[in-house]
Protein backbone atom coordinates (compact mmCIF):
# COMPACT_ATOMS: atom_id res chain seq x y z
CA UNK A 1 0.00 0.00 0.00
CA UNK A 2 2.72 2.36 0.69
CA UNK A 3 5.17 1.42 -2.22
CA UNK A 4 3.92 4.07 -4.27
CA UNK A 5 5.19 6.76 -1.68
CA UNK A 6 8.90 4.56 -1.74
CA UNK A 7 8.32 2.02 0.86
CA UNK A 8 8.89 -1.83 0.54
CA UNK A 9 6.62 -4.16 1.58
CA UNK A 10 8.65 -5.86 4.04
CA UNK A 11 9.10 -2.02 5.26
CA UNK A 12 5.87 -1.50 5.50
CA UNK A 13 5.42 -4.62 7.59
CA UNK A 14 7.87 -3.58 10.04
CA UNK A 15 6.62 -0.04 10.47
CA UNK A 16 2.80 -1.38 10.68
CA UNK A 17 4.40 -3.21 14.00
CA UNK A 18 6.19 -0.66 15.23
CA UNK A 19 2.50 1.32 14.64
CA UNK A 20 0.30 -1.35 16.40
CA UNK A 21 3.47 -2.55 19.53
CA UNK A 22 5.65 0.84 20.01
CA UNK A 23 9.15 0.59 21.80
CA UNK A 24 9.79 -3.14 20.28
CA UNK A 25 13.51 -4.62 20.12
CA UNK A 26 14.84 -5.54 16.97
CA UNK A 27 14.62 -9.27 18.25
CA UNK A 28 10.98 -9.14 19.61
CA UNK A 29 10.47 -7.46 16.07
CA UNK A 30 11.78 -10.37 14.03
CA UNK A 31 10.41 -13.25 16.34
CA UNK A 32 6.57 -11.32 15.79
CA UNK A 33 6.96 -10.96 12.21
CA UNK A 34 8.93 -14.94 11.55
CA UNK A 35 12.12 -12.43 9.83
CA UNK A 36 15.85 -13.49 10.65
CA UNK A 37 17.65 -10.87 13.05
CA UNK A 38 20.07 -9.44 10.30
CA UNK A 39 17.23 -8.95 7.80
CA UNK A 40 14.93 -6.77 10.54
CA UNK A 41 17.83 -4.78 11.27
CA UNK A 42 18.50 -3.89 8.20
CA UNK A 43 15.08 -3.06 7.45
CA UNK A 44 15.34 -0.92 10.90
CA UNK A 45 17.79 0.64 9.23
CA UNK A 46 15.95 1.73 6.35
CA UNK A 47 13.29 2.96 8.04
CA UNK A 48 15.13 5.32 10.40
CA UNK A 49 16.81 6.71 7.30
CA UNK A 50 13.17 7.66 5.85
CA UNK A 51 12.38 9.44 9.26
CA UNK A 52 9.70 6.48 9.70
CA UNK A 53 10.78 5.27 12.99
CA UNK A 54 13.82 6.23 15.66
CA UNK A 55 15.27 4.41 18.63
CA UNK A 56 16.13 4.90 21.96
CA UNK A 57 19.26 5.03 23.68
CA UNK A 58 19.00 2.02 25.51
CA UNK A 59 21.77 -0.46 25.31
CA UNK A 60 19.56 -2.70 23.31
CA UNK A 61 17.70 0.04 21.99
CA UNK A 62 13.63 0.10 21.33
CA UNK A 63 12.33 1.17 17.92
CA UNK A 64 9.50 3.85 17.67
CA UNK A 65 7.43 4.18 14.83
CA UNK A 66 7.13 8.35 13.51
CA UNK A 67 3.54 9.52 13.51
CA UNK A 68 2.43 8.41 10.05
CA UNK A 69 0.89 11.78 9.28
CA UNK A 70 4.33 13.06 9.91
CA UNK A 71 6.63 10.40 8.49
CA UNK A 72 4.56 9.51 5.13
CA UNK A 73 3.63 13.13 4.06
CA UNK A 74 7.07 13.63 3.09
CA UNK A 75 7.55 10.72 0.95
CA UNK A 76 4.84 11.91 -0.85
CA UNK A 77 5.79 15.24 -1.56
CA UNK A 78 8.92 13.79 -2.95
CA UNK A 79 7.49 11.07 -5.04
CA UNK A 80 4.89 13.39 -6.77
CA UNK A 81 8.19 15.86 -6.70
CA UNK A 82 9.86 12.87 -8.89
CA UNK A 83 7.09 12.25 -10.87
CA UNK A 84 6.77 15.98 -12.28
CA UNK A 85 10.28 15.78 -12.83
CA UNK A 86 9.73 12.58 -14.88
CA UNK A 87 6.79 14.36 -16.98
CA UNK A 88 9.39 17.24 -17.93
CA UNK A 89 11.57 14.62 -19.06
CA UNK A 90 8.65 12.86 -21.17
CA UNK A 91 7.49 16.52 -22.43
CA UNK A 92 10.98 17.21 -23.66
CA UNK A 93 11.39 13.76 -25.14
CA UNK A 94 8.38 14.25 -27.24
CA UNK A 95 9.53 17.86 -28.11
CA UNK A 96 12.90 16.57 -29.78
CA UNK A 97 10.91 13.44 -31.21
CA UNK A 98 8.48 15.55 -32.95
CA UNK A 99 10.96 18.34 -33.90
CA UNK A 100 13.19 15.16 -35.64
CA UNK A 101 10.44 14.00 -37.60
CA UNK A 102 9.04 17.37 -39.11
CA UNK A 103 10.04 16.61 -42.87
CA UNK A 104 8.48 13.25 -42.65
CA UNK A 105 4.88 14.85 -41.55
CA UNK A 106 2.44 12.61 -43.67
CA UNK A 107 4.36 9.48 -42.57
CA UNK A 108 3.21 10.41 -38.81
CA UNK A 109 -0.59 10.33 -39.18
CA UNK A 110 -0.30 6.72 -39.77
CA UNK A 111 2.01 4.36 -37.63
CA UNK A 112 2.03 0.44 -38.16
CA UNK A 113 2.24 -2.07 -35.45
CA UNK A 114 2.97 -5.98 -36.71
CA UNK A 115 2.69 -9.16 -34.03
CA UNK A 116 0.96 -9.94 -31.45
CA UNK A 117 2.41 -9.18 -28.59
CA UNK A 118 3.24 -5.31 -29.78
CA UNK A 119 -0.48 -4.97 -30.93
CA UNK A 120 -1.71 -6.16 -27.68
CA UNK A 121 0.30 -3.67 -26.03
CA UNK A 122 -0.54 -0.54 -28.43
CA UNK A 123 -4.34 -0.84 -27.86
CA UNK A 124 -3.42 -1.24 -24.19
CA UNK A 125 -1.85 2.06 -24.31
CA UNK A 126 -4.32 3.70 -26.22
CA UNK A 127 -6.95 2.47 -24.18
CA UNK A 128 -5.58 3.98 -21.12
CA UNK A 129 -5.00 7.20 -22.42
CA UNK A 130 -8.34 7.76 -23.05
CA UNK A 131 -10.01 10.51 -21.37
CA UNK A 132 -13.57 11.54 -22.70
CA UNK A 133 -14.64 8.25 -25.45
CA UNK A 134 -13.82 5.31 -26.95
CA UNK A 135 -15.61 4.37 -29.98
CA UNK A 136 -15.73 0.58 -30.96
CA UNK A 137 -16.86 -2.00 -33.86
CA UNK A 138 -16.61 -5.38 -32.64
CA UNK A 139 -17.01 -8.20 -35.05
CA UNK A 140 -15.43 -11.53 -34.93
CA UNK A 141 -12.92 -13.18 -34.36
CA UNK A 142 -11.52 -12.75 -31.64
CA UNK A 143 -7.84 -12.72 -30.25
CA UNK A 144 -8.82 -13.27 -26.51
CA UNK A 145 -12.30 -14.73 -24.91
CA UNK A 146 -14.80 -11.86 -24.00
CA UNK A 147 -13.75 -11.93 -20.28
CA UNK A 148 -10.26 -11.47 -20.81
CA UNK A 149 -9.92 -7.88 -21.25
CA UNK A 150 -11.23 -5.76 -18.35
CA UNK A 151 -9.40 -2.78 -19.36
CA UNK A 152 -12.79 -1.40 -20.62
CA UNK A 153 -14.53 -1.77 -17.29
CA UNK A 154 -11.69 0.00 -15.59
CA UNK A 155 -12.07 3.57 -18.14
CA UNK A 156 -16.01 3.27 -17.40
CA UNK A 157 -15.42 3.21 -13.78
CA UNK A 158 -13.25 6.52 -14.30
CA UNK A 159 -16.05 8.22 -16.25
CA UNK A 160 -14.84 7.40 -19.75
CA UNK A 161 -17.80 7.27 -21.82
CA UNK A 162 -18.15 4.02 -24.35
CA UNK A 163 -20.14 3.49 -27.08
CA UNK A 164 -19.91 -0.39 -29.28
CA UNK A 165 -21.74 -0.84 -32.58
CA UNK A 166 -21.50 -4.96 -32.20
CA UNK A 167 -21.87 -7.43 -35.50
CA UNK A 168 -24.87 -9.74 -34.23
CA UNK A 169 -22.61 -12.44 -35.24
CA UNK A 170 -20.94 -11.72 -31.88
CA UNK A 171 -24.15 -12.34 -29.78
CA UNK A 172 -24.44 -15.46 -31.54
CA UNK A 173 -21.40 -16.77 -30.00
CA UNK A 174 -21.29 -18.99 -27.29
CA UNK A 175 -22.00 -16.34 -24.20
CA UNK A 176 -21.61 -13.46 -26.13
CA UNK A 177 -24.85 -11.83 -25.34
CA UNK A 178 -23.96 -12.36 -21.41
CA UNK A 179 -20.31 -10.92 -22.16
CA UNK A 180 -22.24 -8.15 -24.21
CA UNK A 181 -24.53 -7.23 -21.18
CA UNK A 182 -21.58 -7.43 -18.55
CA UNK A 183 -20.27 -4.11 -20.29
CA UNK A 184 -23.76 -2.92 -20.62
CA UNK A 185 -24.30 -3.34 -16.67
CA UNK A 186 -20.99 -1.52 -16.03
CA UNK A 187 -22.58 1.72 -18.36
CA UNK A 188 -21.23 1.28 -22.08
CA UNK A 189 -23.93 1.67 -24.56
CA UNK A 190 -23.92 -1.03 -27.15
CA UNK A 191 -25.91 -1.45 -30.18
CA UNK A 192 -25.83 -4.26 -32.69
CA UNK A 193 -26.15 -4.57 -36.71
CA UNK A 194 -26.43 -7.41 -39.24
CA UNK A 195 -22.69 -7.56 -39.99
CA UNK A 196 -20.08 -4.60 -40.12
CA UNK A 197 -17.68 -4.14 -42.80
CA UNK A 198 -14.64 -3.89 -40.15
CA UNK A 199 -13.56 -3.85 -36.73
CA UNK A 200 -11.42 -0.43 -35.18
CA UNK A 201 -11.35 1.71 -32.23
CA UNK A 202 -11.67 5.44 -31.81
CA UNK A 203 -10.16 7.13 -29.02
CA UNK A 204 -11.35 10.75 -27.88
CA UNK A 205 -11.53 11.34 -31.81
CA UNK A 206 -8.21 11.74 -32.11
CA UNK A 207 -6.34 7.73 -32.92
CA UNK A 208 -7.99 5.14 -34.38
CA UNK A 209 -6.94 1.56 -34.19
CA UNK A 210 -7.30 -0.33 -37.40
CA UNK A 211 -6.83 -4.03 -38.82
CA UNK A 212 -4.57 -4.11 -41.48
CA UNK A 213 -4.46 -7.49 -42.45
CA UNK A 214 -6.95 -10.59 -43.04
CA UNK A 215 -8.50 -11.89 -40.20
CA UNK A 216 -6.60 -14.97 -40.84
CA UNK A 217 -5.34 -16.74 -36.80
CA UNK A 218 -2.29 -18.37 -38.89
CA UNK A 219 -0.52 -15.14 -39.42
CA UNK A 220 0.43 -12.46 -37.32
CA UNK A 221 -1.71 -9.39 -37.36
CA UNK A 222 -0.89 -6.21 -38.42
CA UNK A 223 -3.03 -2.90 -37.22
CA UNK A 224 -2.63 0.71 -37.87
CA UNK A 225 -2.88 3.77 -35.29
CA UNK A 226 -4.30 6.15 -37.74
CA UNK A 227 -3.77 10.08 -36.01
CA UNK A 228 -5.79 13.42 -36.92
CA UNK A 229 -6.31 13.16 -40.65
CA UNK A 230 -8.86 13.29 -43.39
CA UNK A 231 -8.93 8.82 -42.77
CA UNK A 232 -9.48 9.56 -39.15
CA UNK A 233 -12.60 11.66 -40.06
CA UNK A 234 -13.75 9.11 -42.37
CA UNK A 235 -13.20 6.68 -39.69
CA UNK A 236 -15.46 8.66 -37.02
CA UNK A 237 -18.06 9.13 -39.69
CA UNK A 238 -18.31 5.80 -40.93
CA UNK A 239 -18.99 4.60 -36.59
CA UNK A 240 -21.28 7.67 -36.41
CA UNK A 241 -23.22 6.27 -39.48
CA UNK A 242 -23.56 2.69 -38.33
CA UNK A 243 -24.61 4.00 -34.92
CA UNK A 244 -27.51 5.76 -36.01
CA UNK A 245 -29.21 2.87 -37.83
CA UNK A 246 -28.01 0.29 -35.50
CA UNK A 247 -30.56 -1.43 -32.53
CA UNK A 248 -30.34 -0.51 -28.97
CA UNK A 249 -29.09 -3.39 -26.37
CA UNK A 250 -29.53 -1.73 -23.48
CA UNK A 251 -32.20 -4.20 -22.52
CA UNK A 252 -29.23 -7.02 -22.07
CA UNK A 253 -28.91 -5.80 -18.63
CA UNK A 254 -32.10 -6.11 -16.57
CA UNK A 255 -30.41 -3.08 -14.31
CA UNK A 256 -33.37 -0.26 -14.59
CA UNK A 257 -32.45 3.07 -15.37
CA UNK A 258 -34.55 4.88 -13.22
CA UNK A 259 -38.03 4.62 -15.13
CA UNK A 260 -40.81 1.41 -14.55
CA UNK A 261 -40.03 -1.43 -17.13
CA UNK A 262 -43.06 -2.65 -18.67
CA UNK A 263 -41.33 -6.02 -19.39
CA UNK A 264 -40.22 -8.61 -17.38
CA UNK A 265 -36.34 -8.40 -17.08
CA UNK A 266 -36.35 -11.96 -18.69
CA UNK A 267 -38.81 -10.90 -21.25
CA UNK A 268 -37.02 -7.43 -21.76
CA UNK A 269 -34.08 -9.30 -22.86
CA UNK A 270 -35.74 -12.12 -24.76
CA UNK A 271 -37.48 -9.23 -27.18
CA UNK A 272 -34.30 -7.69 -27.41
CA UNK A 273 -32.20 -10.02 -28.89
CA UNK A 274 -35.38 -11.30 -30.82
CA UNK A 275 -34.77 -7.33 -32.13
CA UNK A 276 -31.78 -7.90 -32.68
CA UNK A 277 -31.87 -10.66 -35.41
CA UNK A 278 -31.38 -13.52 -33.68
CA UNK A 279 -32.99 -16.97 -34.72
CA UNK A 280 -34.60 -19.01 -32.00
CA UNK A 281 -32.30 -21.12 -32.11
CA UNK A 282 -29.86 -18.58 -30.74
CA UNK A 283 -31.82 -16.93 -29.03
CA UNK A 284 -32.07 -20.05 -26.69
CA UNK A 285 -28.78 -20.96 -26.22
CA UNK A 286 -27.96 -17.68 -25.15
CA UNK A 287 -30.98 -17.15 -22.90
CA UNK A 288 -30.05 -21.14 -21.58
CA UNK A 289 -33.44 -22.11 -22.50
CA UNK A 290 -34.89 -24.96 -25.14
CA UNK A 291 -36.44 -23.88 -28.36
CA UNK A 292 -40.07 -24.81 -27.17
CA UNK A 293 -39.66 -22.55 -24.06
CA UNK A 294 -38.44 -19.71 -26.66
CA UNK A 295 -41.53 -20.12 -28.76
CA UNK A 296 -43.94 -20.12 -25.82
CA UNK A 297 -42.67 -17.05 -24.55
CA UNK A 298 -42.80 -15.23 -27.80
CA UNK A 299 -46.19 -16.49 -28.23
CA UNK A 300 -47.48 -14.87 -25.08
CA UNK A 301 -45.85 -11.78 -25.96
CA UNK A 302 -47.28 -11.53 -29.59
CA UNK A 303 -50.41 -12.31 -27.42
CA UNK A 304 -49.84 -9.35 -25.07
CA UNK A 305 -49.55 -6.98 -27.76
CA UNK A 306 -52.46 -9.07 -29.24
CA UNK A 307 -50.93 -8.95 -32.64
CA UNK A 308 -50.24 -11.78 -35.13
CA UNK A 309 -46.17 -11.96 -36.36
CA UNK A 310 -43.27 -10.86 -35.21
CA UNK A 311 -42.71 -8.05 -37.63
CA UNK A 312 -46.04 -6.25 -35.75
CA UNK A 313 -44.58 -7.52 -32.61
CA UNK A 314 -41.25 -5.61 -32.91
CA UNK A 315 -43.15 -2.56 -34.15
CA UNK A 316 -45.21 -3.27 -30.89
CA UNK A 317 -42.35 -2.96 -28.42
CA UNK A 318 -40.86 0.13 -29.96
CA UNK A 319 -44.19 2.41 -30.18
CA UNK A 320 -45.00 1.54 -26.65
CA UNK A 321 -41.91 1.34 -25.48
CA UNK A 322 -41.56 -2.29 -23.92
CA UNK A 323 -37.94 -1.64 -23.55
CA UNK A 324 -37.64 1.42 -21.72
CA UNK A 325 -36.34 1.33 -18.23
CA UNK A 326 -33.32 -1.36 -19.34
CA UNK A 327 -29.85 0.51 -19.24
CA UNK A 328 -28.56 3.87 -19.67
CA UNK A 329 -29.59 4.91 -23.08
CA UNK A 330 -32.63 3.36 -24.29
CA UNK A 331 -34.72 6.14 -25.68
CA UNK A 332 -38.68 6.17 -24.89
CA UNK A 333 -40.56 5.02 -28.44
CA UNK A 334 -37.05 4.35 -30.34
CA UNK A 335 -37.78 2.46 -33.44
CA UNK A 336 -35.90 -0.68 -33.26
CA UNK A 337 -34.94 -2.55 -36.20
CA UNK A 338 -38.50 -4.48 -36.53
CA UNK A 339 -37.41 -5.67 -39.92
CA UNK A 340 -34.63 -7.87 -38.31
CA UNK A 341 -36.96 -10.94 -37.17
CA UNK A 342 -38.50 -12.81 -40.02
CA UNK A 343 -41.05 -15.82 -39.34
CA UNK A 344 -40.21 -18.80 -37.54
CA UNK A 345 -36.92 -16.78 -36.23
CA UNK A 346 -35.52 -16.46 -39.60
CA UNK A 347 -33.11 -13.64 -39.54
CA UNK A 348 -34.03 -10.95 -42.12
CA UNK A 349 -32.68 -7.76 -42.73
CA UNK A 350 -32.20 -4.77 -39.99
CA UNK A 351 -34.23 -1.72 -40.53
CA UNK A 352 -32.89 1.79 -39.14
CA UNK A 353 -32.60 1.93 -34.95
CA UNK A 354 -33.77 4.66 -32.96
CA UNK A 355 -31.20 7.57 -31.90
CA UNK A 356 -29.43 7.27 -28.45
CA UNK A 357 -27.77 9.75 -26.59
CA UNK A 358 -24.05 8.78 -26.14
CA UNK A 359 -22.86 7.24 -22.60
CA UNK A 360 -19.00 6.80 -20.91
CA UNK A 361 -15.01 2.50 -23.39
CA UNK A 362 -14.07 0.66 -24.28
CA UNK A 363 -13.02 0.17 -22.23
CA UNK A 364 -11.99 -1.96 -23.21
CA UNK A 365 -13.15 -3.01 -26.79
CA UNK A 366 -11.56 -3.06 -29.70
CA UNK A 367 -9.54 -4.86 -32.22
CA UNK A 368 -6.75 -6.15 -30.16
CA UNK A 369 -8.53 -6.64 -26.95
CA UNK A 370 -11.00 -9.04 -25.74
CA UNK A 371 -13.45 -7.99 -28.45
CA UNK A 372 -11.87 -6.65 -31.55
CA UNK A 373 -9.59 -9.41 -31.59
CA UNK A 374 -5.79 -8.75 -32.42
CA UNK A 375 -5.97 -11.69 -35.39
Amino acid sequence: MLEAAGVTAVEEQVYGALVDSPADTAAAIATRLGLSFDETTAVLASLEAKGLMSRTADRTPRFLATPPDIAIEPLILQRQAELQETRRAVDELLRRYRASRRPREAAELVEVVVGRPAVAQRFQQLQRRAEREVLVLVKPPFAIPHEANDTELDLLARGVTARAVYERSVLETDGGSAAVARYVAAGEQARVVDELPVKFALIDGSEAFVPLTPDDPETEPTFMVVHRSGLLAALIALFESLWDRAFDLSALTARASGRPPRLAPADAQLVSLLLAGLTDKAIAGQLGLSIRTVHRRISALLDRAQVSTRLQLGWHAAQHGWLDGYGPAHAAGAAGPVGAVGPAGSAGPAGPAGSAGPVGSAGSAGPAGSRGGAD
